[in-house]
């Protein structure tokens, strides 16, 4: 995973907004453009290294969301995105001018979010629609609507409480611009508060997932649901954790699984190494010692074995009639597991020090 570092060249004074960017910025961008923006403040004023998926998934984003956030401040002049091929080295926030200029196209292309940030999950779709943020009144407006008043009435019983302007909000994205019928959103209520997450900031990321998988039916999500489960879970457990996966880890076993195709019996063997090296549960640290093995063409339990046997033989010479000179010192005994966990936290160190 890659790491990107956050700049500046004028102090912050900790996680302040100056007043031209809520007079002139704030009131006219999308609401999770504004949460994209504040959160580099925060990680500026610490001097602290992040990365897109790790953004997404405390801001509870898609990382599509994260990408059009970005290019949204580069049009605003707000910061300067420094990239190499295409991918994002370096962000460096730009003081907030007294006037905004005026922006001609607010949402950035497909093509554009693409070449903004290398990791956006391929999607079926050009793009994923931006949320629009609409006021009380206008809201009110919208619940005029038969089957939209009725959504929200369902999804207040599955919560148990009044729904906010926000959780409003996002409901009409699903319903408007991401085009769910009131049957798929209703479900997709129901299943995320089933397993605990009432939060409408997940609904909305797990919904834009069903998006860019093409899922339209209640059918195809159940189907959806029911493919990842066994082996998604059987990944959690290899972890300790009994819980749902957040859209961030669902991303990473999906790499594994699906795209470097990796056997479910390697990727957990890669946790449990996780584990005994670091005592804790880590994906990042999980994907580094598979892209290892990935480069080493190692595909199964056995072979990841050998390769770690190998390691432990000791060289031989092609000529073994050949005296060897005697010396007189003891012979060092190495424990290449050990070292090679001292590699691999190196390495993961490194990529978070110097991206």
């Amino acid at each position: 995973m890659d790491y990107i570092k956050v700049v500046t060249a004028y102090p912050t004074g900790g996680t302040l907004l100056p007043n031209t960017f809520v007079d002139h910025y704030m009131i006219r961008a999308n609401g999770e453009y504004i949460k994209v923006y504040i959160y580099l403040l925060r990680m500026v004023s610490e001097g602290a290294n992040f990365s897109i998926p790790c953004l997404a998934d405390v801001l509870e984003l898609t990382e599509g969301d994260v990408a059009r956030a970005l290019k949204y401040w580069e049009k605003e002049s707000l910061l300067k995105i420094v990239r190499d091929h295409g991918i994002i080295q370096s962000i460096e926030l730009l003081p907030v001018p007294g006037q905004a200029r005026p922006v001609k196209n607010q949402e950035p292309s497909s093509e554009e979010s693409a070449a903004a940030l290398h990791s956006v999950p391929a999607s079926g779709h050009e793009a994923i629609p931006a949320m629009k943020t609409l006021s009380p009144s206008e809201l009110q407006q919208k619940s005029e609507d038969d089957r939209f008043s009725y959504l929200l009435y369902v999804c207040e019983m599955f919560i148990g409480k009044p729904l906010t302007c926000t959780d409003m909000n996002i409901l009409l994205y699903l319903y408007e611009d991401l085009s769910m019928s009131c049957e798929l959103i209703e479900y997709l209520v129901e299943h995320c508060v089933s397993n605990g997450k009432k939060s409408f900031r997940y609904m909305q990321s797990v919904a834009v997932n069903w998006y860019e998988e093409n899922i339209t039916t209640v059918e195809e999500a159940k189907a959806h649901s029911k493919n990842f489960k066994k082996e998604y879970y059987a990944i959690m457990r290899a972890f300790g954790l009994n819980q749902n996966p957040a859209p961030i880890q669902e991303q990473y076993m999906k790499q594994w699984l699906e795209k470097d195709h990796f056997d479910l019996s390697l990727v957990i063997e890669a946790c449990n190494r996780t584990i005994n090296a670091i005592n804790k549960p880590s994906f990042p640290y999980t994907d580094t010692i598979l892209k290892q093995w990935k480069d080493n063409q190692i595909m199964t339990v056995e072979q990841a074995k050998h390769f770690y046997q190998r390691q432990k033989s000791p060289k031989t010479f092609a000529n073994s009639n050949t005296v060897q000179p005697v010396h007189n010192f003891k012979q060092r005994d190495y424990d290449f597991d050990a070292l090679e966990e001292q590699l691999l936290k190196k390495q993961f160190s490194d990529e978070i020090r110097e991206n």
